[in-house]
Formats: structure tokens, C-alpha cells, sequence
């Protein structure tokens, strides 16, 4: 899926998909400073297991992390999750059950 997101310099249109989401998110925490994502010192995050982007992960497990994330992000309220106003997040089109389309750049 296409969508823009918010990267180091600026917006920039990306090919994601879930994996590739939270690497993103990981590095946007982190200031887009990849050793610092290598070195995490956040382990409680719900993203930590899968911030490297790499290597065998459950995709079930994965999907849950995002919209556990997500319902953090919006103070625990999960009717909040889906009026979420940062589609620059990377993991925005993932935060509901269904993939949110809406922003998919059609090329």
C-alpha cells in the first residue's frame, strides 16, 4: 500500500505494509536514528519485538501490537482509535481491524 507519511525530510510517499509500518514508527520515535531503534531502551512498548522490520514474526501477533499501540497512543479510548487525525502516521491505515484504504495513493 502507498501512503505518505512523515519521515526525516519531510513527507515522502512509501510502499508499507505492517512490518514495514512499525519499523517506521520505530524510527520516527527514535528521531530516524537507527542505532537508537537497534538499542531501544523502551522494551515495554507494545512495538518492541517487532521494530527491527526483520527476521520471523507472527503476523497475528504483530497486527495486535499495532492497534494496542494505537489505543495507547489515544489514552485508552477505542472509539478515539478510529477519529485519529495523524494519517502522516506510518501505522494509521493499520490502526483498525480492517486495513483503511482512504489513504492509499493510487499510482
Amino acid at each position: 500500500m502507498k501512503i505518505s507519511i512523515l519521515r526525516k525530510n519531510g513527507h515522502e510517499v512509501v510502499d508499507l505494509n505492517r512490518r514495514k509500518a512499525i519499523r517506521e514508527r520505530c524510527l520516527n520515535c527514535s528521531g530516524w536514528v537507527r542505532s537508537d531503534v537497534t538499542h531501544c531502551d523502551i522494551p515495554h512498548c507494545h512495538l518492541y519485538p517487532y521494530r527491527m522490520g526483520a527476521g520471523p514474526q507472527n503476523a497475528k501477533e504483530r497486527e495486535k501490537a499495532i492497534r494496542r499501540y494505537c489505543l495507547e497512543c489515544m489514552g485508552g479510548q477505542r472509539a478515539e482509535i478510529a477519529k485519529c487525525t495523524c494519517p502522516d502516521c506510518s501505522l494509521y491505515p493499520y490502526r483498525m481491524s480492517q486495513v483503511d484504504r482512504s489513504v492509499e495513493i493510487q499510482s
